[in-house]
């Protein structure tokens, strides 16, 4: 078995296991590595989904116990995923207070 990472048609990243004889163009019917759905069930815009889902695969945080044992790394990939809107928000107020 072999491992490769894919990207699916809403631009999320995942980490699989593969045959060593399979094509790549298996890798969506591979054995998950991760990471896990776990941002669906969030009310996240899909596009914030998305920055989520990708931040989690990054930075390996591929099942829960990965997540329990490195709390700084799920901070780390929360913080860098709203970043850009926390940019966004800050011009706002900029542009608001130039008005």
């Amino acid at each position: 078995m072999r491992q490769i990472d894919y990207t699916d048609e809403r631009g999320r990243k995942y980490r699989v296991l593969l045959p060593d004889d399979a094509p790549d163009e298996q890798a969506p019917v591979g054995i998950p590595v991760g990471p896990p759905d776990v941002v669906d069930d969030l009310g996240l815009p899909p596009e914030t989904a998305t920055r989520l889902h990708n931040a989690l695969f990054r930075h390996g945080l591929w099942n829960a116990a990965i997540a329990a044992k490195n709390a700084n790394l799920l901070m780390q990939a929360v913080l860098s995923t709203f970043k850009i809107d926390a940019q966004v928000l800050q011009e706002a107020f900029y542009k608001l207070e130039k008005t």
